[in-house]
Formats: structure tokens, sequence, C-alpha cells
């Protein structure tokens, strides 16, 4: 089934076997103005109300899948309307119960690296960049300085964010952000590949898989083992899916999940 998109804007939703696809459509670089970041907000909350969807994927159109925020914005004067905006992005992206998969193809700096970075699976092209470039200018990164450190450690962080030079894909494939690489014209299949697995899941589980995952990182492991039990025997084995799931498996055949 596929749904298309009624949101206006520059950001493009449409549903697809169980999957949201956000696409960047404001050309010529995708700039992530305060109102392209309140259309992008929008996107995932509408997804995020969607029981029946897997994952969300975002994509972009044009040569750059972000070319980051809009600098004009970045004036004292027009700072506190634009950090709203991004802000709000950020909070409905941090607390997504779906798993993102992100592909970039193209550059993707500043802000756009930062929407990059909240990627759970990341694929990139081998033409796809990355940087930090606001130092240069006298800015920092919010969202860079926060949670990149999560994700390729301290001292990387501060060597991104600190130079603002730009990165391959394959560097950052070395540094554990990005995923996988892969050519440009293969990178639609790649994002296919990953979303075909995905498919195959309980959206229900799913979800709780994800808010776990993303819920216990850094948590002691005794401690956030046990919660994980927890919920195992209290939330998920009171589901009718997970019935559904162990049914299948001794009838040889494909489960027929009903989210409850």
């Amino acid at each position: 089934m596929t749904v298309e998109s009624t949101l206006p804007g520059p950001v493009r939703y449409e549903v697809r076997d169980s999957v949201a696809w956000l696409t960047l459509d404001a050309p010529p670089v995708n700039l992530l103005t305060a109102a392209v970041m309140q259309d992008l907000t929008d996107a995932v909350a509408r997804a995020q109300e969607d029981d029946s969807l897997v994952a969300i994927a975002l994509t972009a159109r044009g040569r750059a899948f972000s070319a980051g925020a809009d600098v004009g914005e970045h004036r004292p004067e027009q700072a506190a309307g634009m950090i709203g905006a991004f802000s709000a992005l950020f909070r409905v992206l941090g607390g997504s119960a779906l798993p993102l998969v992100m592909a970039v193809d193209g550059p993707a700096l500043g802000a756009g690296f930062e929407l990059a970075m909240m990627a759970d699976i990341l694929l990139a092209s081998d033409r796809a960049t990355f940087g930090q470039p606001e130092i240069r200018l006298g800015f920092f990164a919010p969202v860079a300085v926060a949670w990149l450190p999560s994700r390729v450690g301290v001292a990387r962080a501060i060597e991104i964010t600190a130079t603002g030079r730009t990165w391959t894909a394959a560097e950052m494939q070395g540094f554990g952000l990005v995923s996988r690489v892969v050519t440009s014209e293969t990178l639609g299949e790649a994002v296919d590949y990953v979303l075909a697995d995905m498919r195959r899941a309980s959206p229900l589980v799913m979800r709780m898989n994800t808010r776990l995952v993303r819920s216990l990182a850094g948590r002691p492991f005794e401690e956030a083992r046990l919660e994980a039990e927890r919920v195992f025997l209290d939330d998920l084995m009171r589901t009718e899916d997970v019935r559904e799931g162990i049914a299948s498996f001794y009838e040889k055949r494909r489960p027929q999940w009903t989210n409850r």
C-alpha cells in the first residue's frame, strides 16, 4: 500500500509496505531552514502516530543530502526561532520509537550532518561527505557536541567539531557512524535491502525493541539486562504477536501480525 504525501512544504511523505518514506526536497541543497525543520518534524511525528509502521526511511533529492541550516537564520535576532525549530526536530528524532534508516548521497554538512548522525542505520554513497564547518563561522553544532561523542568517542568528536574539516563516507564508516558505503547508483538498493528485513517484524515489537535499545544505552549492564528482562516478561509476553510468532514458526508460515 502506498499513501501519498498530504503534508505541504519541502518534505515528501509516503507510506510504502509498512515504512514511512520521508524525502527532503528543498532545492538546490536542502537547506534546513526553520520552515523545513518544522515540516520534517511534522513528518516524523506523523509516522510515529501510525502503529502499522516498522521504520522511517529518510532520503533527499538533489545534489546534497543537506548543506546545513540557513546561515542567515543564525543572526542573534533570529537565532531563538531557528533553535526552537531545531530543538523540536531533534526532540522528535531522539524520541523516535521507530528505527531511523537514512541514506546520504552527496554532502551532509552542519545541521545536515547532525540530522544524519541521528540515524540508527546510516547508509552512504561513495560521493557522500560529512562535516561540521560551523566552528569556522563562529558557531558550534549543538547536536554534534551533545550526541557525536556517544557515536564516535570523545576524541574523534572533538576532532570533527573543532577542525571543521570535511570527511569522506569511508572515513565515517571507519569511525563507526556509517553502516555501509555503496555506489550512488546502488544506494537505493542498499536501503531496500535493510528495510526488507525490518518488514518481517511485528510493528508493535519493533517499537518495543527500539525503545529499549535507546533507553538502555549507556546504562550498567546488569541494570540494563534486568530492565530488558522485566519488559520481556511483563510487556512482550502479554502481546498477541508473540503467540503468533511462535505459532507461525511451528506451522512453517509467515506470521500475521495484529499489533496487539
